[in-house]
């Protein structure tokens, strides 16, 4: 399953969606302030956003292995180096500043002491941080038998759907077997006493582990994907899978269950091809989708206060407002903060070129 030279438009899709999921991962950290948990439309918010960070993950090994279709003779240390400067070193940046700033700055501050940071920070990273972490070292891991799958499917095109197959395989395996049992063995290791930040990112990385031979396994099914686009049938009818599993997954009572299905569908919906131009507008909020998430922790506290002082009681209303407020805000931030430091070690950005170019040209930037 090669990738030509001159192939197919990029998938517009996919930059479409990643404003979208950021937006659905800032929305979580205001219900911890505004009480909403008894609002069913609450709820039925908190499913819709399920898909956010699943979409991301899918989106980053997708792109990954499309790239080593496209560019096999990649090494191993150029991948490595690569994805350590774009997210490992921003992830030790931006966790000692927010350590600085709530760790240090802000105890002080109250005329508290300062606290040290645990020694494990620079796995973990601190708090939201634990994603680019997870994408750095799950995709360092993966490489291997990424680029042994990439190249069996690239050797023997027609053995690219057994690949993708059994890439299905390990993740329903992963999910039904492998999790469970992690996930009480290492919640059991780790214990109360353990860090905050590394709870947290061990936890969520079991959560989301299976999300990455999900993003292979449609990688190489890409090629089989894009010919059934060419029929219109297809096209309507991944756009009725996707509201039948969002549909499901809000109302069904194991949202863990199905997840997954629902965060496919919706994917999968996204690599449809799309006219021209039409999602221009959209590069510039896909491009900062990386400064975004890394930045509304600090913009939300801001917002958060302001709620606190003028907002007469809570409601989805304000919950939205104030999450496209924190949202906008990074966004000024980021763009403020790319000109002054325009280097891709502190703010990483992601590839989003205008007009038609090759899924190959990103160059593993996901």
């Amino acid at each position: 399953m090669p990738v030509p030279p001159g192939g197919r438009a990029r998938y517009d899709g996919l930059d479409l969606f990643r404003p979208l999921s950021i937006f659905g991962v800032v929305l979580i950290h205001f219900p911890r302030v505004l009480d909403l948990g008894s609002d069913p439309a609450f709820r039925v918010m908190l499913r819709l956003r399920d898909c956010a960070l699943p979409t991301i993950i899918l989106t980053s090994f997708f792109v990954i292995t499309r790239s080593l279709l496209a560019h096999p003779d990649r090494t191993f240390a150029h991948f490595a180096s690569n994805r350590f400067v774009r997210l490992a070193v921003p992830c030790a940046i931006w966790s000692a500043l927010y350590w600085l700033l709530w760790g240090v700055a802000g105890p002080l501050w109250r005329g508290q002491p300062a606290s040290w940071p645990p020694l494990s920070l620079p796995l973990s990273g601190y708090a939201h941080l634990w994603f680019l972490q997870f994408l750095f070292l799950g995709s360092v891991i993966a490489y291997p038998a990424v680029r042994a799958v990439a190249s069996g499917g690239r050797a023997r095109p027609g053995a690219a759907g057994a690949w993708a197959a059994a890439c299905v395989a390990v993740a329903l395996a992963y999910s039904v077997w492998v999790r469970p049992f992690l996930t009480a063995r290492v919640a059991a290791a780790l214990g109360e006493q353990a860090d905050l930040h590394l709870r947290v990112a061990v936890m969520q990385s079991i959560a989301y582990a299976k999300y990455v031979p999900l993003g292979v396994a449609v990688a190489l099914a890409a090629g089989t994907i894009e010919r059934l686009y060419r029929r219109n049938a297809f096209r309507v009818a991944t756009v009725l899978v996707a509201a039948v599993a969002c549909l499901v997954h809000i109302t069904v009572p194991a949202p863990a269950v199905s997840r997954p299905f629902y965060s496919m569908a919706v994917f999968i919906a996204l690599l449809r091809p799309w006219p021209a131009g039409a999602l221009d507008w959209l590069r510039p909020a896909a491009r900062l989708s990386y400064p975004i998430y890394i930045l509304h922790p600090v913009l939300a506290k801001v917002v958060i206060t302001t709620f606190n002082r003028w907002l007469a009681a809570p409601s989805i209303p304000g919950l939205v407002a104030g999450s496209l407020a924190v949202f906008a805000l990074s966004a000024a931030a980021a763009i403020l903060l790319r000109t002054l430091v325009p280097l891709e070690w502190f703010l990483p950005t992601v590839a989003v070129e205008k007009g038609r170019a090759t899924a190959g040209t990103r160059h593993g930037r996901g």
